[in-house]
């Protein structure tokens, strides 16, 4: 098995423990067009930085960051997802040339209301550029827990959008493989249109069978983590995730937690979760069965996509709207300080590359961040909350 593992930082705590043609690549800064309707690509000359001007930073991974890009000729913003191939990779984390490449040949030709849309790429040696659907809404995530009134039809809504997102894909033959409410987010401030994104784990079935240990171990299935090194996994572990996707929607914390991995694993591998907590007294049974159909530890008898959208709770509006403002205030418990933290690690990496890069570059207004006192304590200042903000992270 391979040892591909993506690990989340900032996993959260429960309240009380606090299918197109792929495009060829274009060397020397070449841009490729990806008509979601063609799923081709169609080569220009220019650098992204003359199709392009650049803005805030959107957000930021150990994999890449994201900006805020304005198209010059239309004036249209979109999301400009920038990744760095290092130049030896050492480590399984690593992005290649491969990695990068398919995740844009999965992007490419696909085109679903609920699926973010690739634009353009640009292969400029050291760096890919994927100009991506802007997603002003932000995360469900923190959709949800702003929201004045939330009820178990508004998580109904958001789940139905994302099981049409994955049945997209599965129709498709491509596996997400790292689904999870970071991963969903809103097209625009105050809508209710729910889109999957982050494909860089992603996998076509056909290129081959999968046996790589990754996702994010809250969400991750079973048979990922199985230790098996026979055994192989298929789409019905977006199916687990999106369980406990569900489950998180409805009860505000994880099914699954433990401050020590190994166990957390066994918990999963056991499918060990309850509905034990008063939160759950107001969501309907027909809710609690798709949670049971979908956290089902057997792959074989876990609901697909199509069944799961054909599921009692799906199909059946409730007459009443149960009020989850318990699950409101359990998700703000357990996953607030997590988003507040990233927000503010990334703000102080910012800070300590706008204050301090220029020193490494040689630039002549450097000078002032060595000459002024003033300006050097403000550096340091931010190389401390960095480091208080990440401790912070790494304890949610």
């Amino acid at each position: 098995m391979g040892a591909c593992v993506s690990s989340d930082a900032g996993a959260a705590a429960p309240p009380e423990q606090r299918s197109a043609a792929a495009p060829r690549p274009s060397g020397g800064g070449a841009a490729s067009k990806a008509p979601a309707s063609q799923g081709a690509a169609k080569d220009t000359k220019r650098n992204v930085r003359a199709l392009y001007d650049f803005g805030e930073m959107l957000g930021k991974g150990g994999f890449a960051e994201v900006r805020l890009a304005t198209e010059k000729a239309t004036g249209k913003q979109v999301a400009m997802k920038i990744m760095t191939l290092p130049a030896n990779p050492r480590s399984v984390d690593d992005n290649t040339r491969e990695d990068v490449m398919k995740e844009i040949n999965l992007l490419t030709g696909l085109d679903h209301p609920n699926i973010v849309k690739l634009y353009e790429y640009f292969d400029e040696k050291k760096k890919f550029y994927l100009s991506t659907e802007l997603m002003r809404g932000g995360e469900l995530l923190k959709s949800v827990i702003e929201k004045e009134r939330y009820g178990e039809n508004d998580a109904k809504q958001c789940f139905v959008q994302m099981l049409r997102g994955i049945q997209y894909l599965h129709e498709n033959k491509i596996t997400h493989r790292d689904l999870k409410l970071e991963n969903l987010m809103l097209d625009e401030k105050g809508s209710n249109v729910v889109k999957i994104v982050d494909f860089g784990l992603a996998k076509r079935a056909q290129e081959t069978i999968m046996d790589t240990v990754c996702g994010t171990p809250q969400y991750v299935a079973p048979e990922v983590i199985s230790g098996d090194d026979t055994s192989v996994y298929d789409n019905k572990v977006d199916m687990w995730s999106a369980g406990v996707v569900l489950y998180v929607l409805l009860g505000g914390y994880p099914p699954f937690y433990d401050e020590n991995e190994p166990r957390l694993f066994q918990k999963i591998a056991n499918g060990i979760y309850d509905f034990d907590d008063d939160v759950w007294e107001v969501v309907s049974e027909d809710a609690k069965d798709l949670i049971r159909g979908l956290l089902t530890v057997n792959p074989a008898k876990r609901l697909d996509a199509t069944q799961a959208l054909q599921h009692k709770w799906v199909k059946t509006e409730n007459a009443v709207n149960n009020s989850l403002l318990a699950t409101q205030k359990y998700m703000a418990k357990t996953y607030t300080k997590r988003l507040k933290a990233a927000v503010h690690a990334v703000l102080a990496q910012e800070r300590i590359k706008a204050l301090m890069g220029n020193v490494a570059q040689g630039y002549e207004r450097s000078k002032s961040i060595v000459e002024n006192p003033d300006d050097m304590s403000k550096a340091r200042a931010a190389a401390d909350h960095y480091v208080e903000f990440s401790k912070a992270a790494q304890q949610e």
